[in-house]
């Protein structure tokens, strides 16, 4: 239990101030770039580096291998991994342009299982009780009611986003479709190399992150648009009152580094408990991740759109209960 006090603050401290820093950096954006690209770069690059002394064998390995000691895992087994990892992450920061705000992508991504269920029948072979079924239909119920627009507020979505088009909002749903349903056949894909290798988490976390920097050539433009602009922001910091920096700069020096302890604290959390603590305890993150953003930045959310926020979180805590009960009747039967 002691070992949770030490976890947690990472988990709540790391993701939250990770979440509000990332919507401070949103919403102090005056350049006509997302930002999106570079957050997801800096976000690889500083998991690698700090993932790197995990994975190091000095004695027993070459520089030509950068010291790194042999993986659990073979390296060409990680190649399915890092192709969707990058494709799944630079997704999920892109949307940021296409009328998409921070609190309906919480809800939105929470609402993953209903994808998860879908891809594992399809693909994974897995069936499902009723009880795991009908989580589904109410997590699906609450994205509809957060998502479809409310005809009585100027057909504007439940969430108030900014001002632009429907067409950029639908865009941006599509781009977390997609990502959903590449992050689920990442999942299934993961789980069974977990099955045969076995659970290596920190090597994992270092070389999803670390093979997917070369991907980043192909947006080297954007990332370089995007650091200009945050380069170039007009509002400053002083650090120690010796020299200032740009606000936009430091905003995601701290976004990259909460995003590190957020990681690791989760990680640690599935290592040592089980993964319906994981679930429930990453959902009221997210909770707290929600109200953070709708009283600190003033973001609307009308009925319809709170009682579709309590759905898809009732619904996946619902999943994840019976899920957990289902693995005991199996435990016992055996």
């Amino acid at each position: 239990m002691n070992i949770l006090f030490f976890i947690l603050p990472q988990v709540f401290g790391g993701c939250c101030s990770n979440v509000f820093v990332l919507e401070n950096i949103l919403a102090n954006n005056t350049s006509n770039q997302s930002l999106g690209t570079i957050i997801t770069f800096s976000q690889f690059l500083c998991v690698s580096i700090f993932g790197y002394y995990a994975n190091i064998d000095v004695k027993n390995s070459h520089w030509y291998f950068l010291y790194l000691k042999k993986p659990a895992i073979p390296l060409h087994k990680w190649f399915f991994t890092v192709v969707l990892f990058f494709f799944t992450s630079v997704l999920n920061n892109l949307v940021w342009k296409f009328n998409i705000t921070v609190p309906f992508h919480i809800i939105f991504r929470s609402s993953g299982t209903v994808v998860t269920m879908i891809v594992g029948y399809l693909y994974g072979n897995r069936r499902y009780t009723r009880s795991q079924v009908l989580a589904c239909i109410i997590i699906t119920l609450g994205t509809l009611m957060a998502t479809l627009p409310n005809t009585g507020k100027n057909d504007s979505p439940t969430i108030v986003v900014s001002s632009s088009s429907d067409g950029g909002f639908t865009t941006g749903i599509t781009l977390l479709t997609v990502g959903a349903v590449l992050a689920s056949f990442m999942g299934l894909y993961n789980e069974q190399l977990y099955v045969q290798y076995g659970n290596h988490w920190q090597e994992g976390l270092f070389y999803s992150h670390f093979l997917g920097l070369p991907l980043f050539v192909f947006v080297a433009s954007t990332i370089k648009s995007e650091y200009l602009a945050v380069w170039n922001d007009r509002s400053t910091i002083s650090i120690g009152g010796h020299f200032t920096v740009p606000s936009q700069l430091a905003s995601l020096v701290i976004n990259v580094l909460t995003q590190f302890v957020c990681i690791r604290g989760v990680n640690m959390l599935a290592g040592r408990t089980t993964a319906l603590t994981v679930t429930v305890v990453l959902l009221v993150r997210k909770f707290v991740s929600l109200f953070i953003s709708i009283l600190w930045f003033k973001n609307e959310l009308t009925k319809e759109g709170m009682v579709g926020a309590v759905a898809v979180f009732g619904g996946a805590a619902f999943y994840s209960i019976s899920s957990n009960s289902l693995k005991k009747k199996k435990v016992k039967i055996q």
